[in-house]
């Protein structure tokens, strides 16, 4: 993903659902990646110029026509002709070019016993194709002409075929992925979504009395069929060893996916200190944290806003 943007929104932990492996499930919203533009009430799709503009526009307002299905607070997609408070537009362009090259190949050309004793190296014409496409796209704020919204999206493909074998690529079907992957970059980056991850627990029992070491270890097997007593039993073990690296790490999780957002930090922060060895994890889940603690404060803020009654006209 590019951004652990999120809100948690539901836990795996109250919903009895089949885990097949030792790790707990947050359900969550990510806010969009362009938060300031998140927030206008009303968005619109204007023209896109230049090469397949008009294409990516049109994926483009497909993909944000679809907002709200998942409950999750969200602009309105409105005509252009409606004055929306927000514009998105912009241009396209794309380049594809063909270079000619050589391989080199071998053939048998004498055969001994059914094996081959001498082999002939030959060269045979191929084509590498690159398609480029790129897109500069704005959104235009019509209160005021600001842009909270100004990226600039490529896509690259570089497909090979030579004389002897391969297909030539197709430009208007690479062009028509690289527009559908646009379009659904663009609609994460202007409206939150859901979304349901897992997490893999940790594991090592090092340090552990051999009684405790074995309640840990039932601890895991439990996240397999029920998170929520497995968050208990972590809790229960931290009491009777406080500050065990896996156990620390463990219960920021479970803070996680309850949605006890300072709680997660100030455990993955302490687990810093006494899981060294997971401090790639540690590191991913305080990003994902402070995402969710700013993901919570967007959509109560969405969920604030009075109703839309008006086009703007």
């Amino acid at each position: 993903m590019r951004g652990w943007m999120a809100m948690v929104i539901g836990s795996a932990l109250a919903l009895p659902a089949p885990v097949t492996a030792e790790t707990l499930r947050v359900e969550g919203v990510f806010p969009a990646q362009a938060r300031e533009a998140s927030f206008l009430p009303t968005i619109g799709v204007d023209d896109v110029r230049g090469d397949f503009g008009a294409e990516l526009g049109d994926a483009i307002e497909r993909r944000l026509a679809t907002l709200g299905r998942d409950g999750v607070p969200h602009a309105q997609l409105v005509a252009p002709g409606l004055r929306p408070d927000g514009m998105l537009g912009g241009r396209t362009s794309l380049a594809v070019s063909d270079s000619d090259y050589t391989e080199t190949r071998e053939r048998c050309t004498e055969k001994k016993d059914g094996k081959c004793v001498a082999k002939q190296k030959y060269r045979v014409d191929c084509v590498r194709r690159s398609i480029g496409f790129h897109a500069d796209l704005r959104l235009v704020r019509r209160s005021d002409g600001g842009l909270p919204y100004a990226v600039a999206k490529a896509r690259d493909d570089s497909h090979s075929w030579c004389e002897d074998g391969g297909v030539a690529s197709n430009v208007d079907s690479t062009v028509h992925s690289m527009i559908e992957s646009i379009a659904a970059e663009v609609r994460l980056d202007l409206a939150p979504h859901a979304e349901s991850y897992t997490i893999r627990v940790q594991e090592k029992r090092d340090g552990l009395p051999p009684a405790v070491a074995a309640q840990f270890k039932q601890a895991v097997r439990l996240t397999k069929t029920d998170g929520a007593a497995a968050c208990a039993a972590f809790a229960a073990i931290d009491r009777q060893v406080p500050d065990h690296g896996s156990t620390t790490f463990n219960l920021a999780l479970c803070a996680e996916a309850a949605g006890r957002y300072a709680e997660a930090a100030d455990r993955y922060t302490r687990a810093r200190l006494f899981a060294p060895r997971a401090g790639g994890e540690v590191s991913k889940g305080l990003g994902r944290v402070g995402a969710l603690a700013a993901g919570a404060e967007d959509v109560a803020a969405m969920r604030r806003r009075p109703p839309i009654r008006g086009t703007g006209l």
